[in-house]
């Protein structure tokens, strides 16, 4: 299998079908060697339906169904564990993602690039709601994270098979994938794409994602700096602490028997109880947190959703990477 394509789907009844067959037609020089995997990600809408439809209609679709929304994050994760392909492309389902961009993106994967980023540079989207947030997240994380890339939510990538064996999501964590790929490789290129206005349904997006991805932009930039060792962030919290009560004690000290100052009247005597303590607290805690990152590290782990069926994954390999997926879920 040469292609895998990835498309989370959330509510996209009217979009599924007409933006399957776009693929289709674009990747007509693919024929028989890829698939498209539509992961479903618990849709009200009959989503599920138009999937199950399709994929019995067209051998090259496949689809993945949550029992219950799990978020975006999820669907790339359960389809980055189903794909096969050599190279894996992820898309929206809403249509706004150009399938035309497929092939010219494959093809830098191809040709020697591990990851490739989609860059919407001409975004059709509402200016406040959507582009106004998108690019107040695309700062946040350009800061923090010092990527040279300029779009980190653009949906439209493409991921060497390897790159994506090594990707884990979980939260709103998909809006850091190109900083995941880029930690992964240094064959890492940009395309500008192509972006198209929503022609139907509803979008998902808007102000309140930018808060979540602050906050997951804090989880980044911790595991980034300090993943396998978190001990030294709050051990060395917790030593900084330590001393300043230690300080504050010995300044008390002083005054109490050089001065002549009583303890009940000086505050820097509180002041050295509370950071001691603080410091006892953060070292306690960076301890724990060493034992749990250790304990992740030895674990199988998983997955933060649950797979309630597939179809299409009825071929060899295909059954054998969801069966293997559903017992890790089960």
């Amino acid at each position: 299998m040469e292609l895998s394509i990835i498309l989370p789907v959330y509510n996209e009844v009217e979009n599924i079908g007409p933006l399957i067959d776009e693929i289709e037609c674009v990747l007509a020089p693919l024929a028989g060697k890829y698939e498209i995997i539509a992961v479903d990600d618990g849709s009200t809408d009959g989503s599920r339906a138009a999937i199950e439809r399709i994929s019995r209609e067209k051998l090259f679709v496949r689809g993945v169904f949550f029992r219950k929304n799990a978020g975006q994050s999820a669907a790339f994760d359960a389809g980055f564990r189903c794909a096969v392909g050599k190279v894996v492309i992820t898309m929206d389902a809403d249509r706004q993602n150009d399938p035309s961009d497929i092939i010219p993106m494959y093809s830098k994967i191809t040709g020697g690039c591990d990851f490739v980023a989609g860059w919407r540079k001409n975004r059709r989207d509402n200016y406040f709601y959507r582009t106004v947030p998108s690019r107040i997240a695309n700062a946040l994380i350009k800061f923090v994270t010092r990527t040279k890339l300029h779009d980190m939510g653009c949906s439209l990538k493409a991921y060497r098979r390897e790159i994506v064996s090594e990707l884990r999501l979980y939260g709103e964590m998909h809006r850091f994938l190109s900083v995941m790929a880029e930690n992964l490789s240094n064959r890492v290129e940009e395309y500008v794409v192509h972006h198209r206005p929503r022609v139907a349904g509803k979008s998902k997006y808007g102000i309140a994602r930018t808060f979540k991805v602050i906050l997951d932009l804090m989880t980044i930039w911790f595991i980034k700096g300090f993943q396998t060792k978190p001990v030294y962030v709050f051990g060395g919290v917790g030593i900084a602490m330590m001393t300043l009560g230690l300080c504050c004690a010995g300044f008390v000290l002083y005054q109490k028997f050089g001065l002549g100052v009583w303890v009940h009247r000086n505050p820097l005597f509180i002041l050295a109880i509370i950071t001691s303590m603080m410091g006892v607290q953060f070292l306690g805690l960076g301890i724990i947190s060493e034992l749990i990152i250790r304990t992740y590290f030895e674990s199988q782990g998983k997955p933060a959703y649950i797979i309630s069926s597939t179809i299409g994954f009825d071929q060899g390999v295909f059954s054998e990477r969801v069966v293997e997926i559903r017992k890790k879920a089960a």
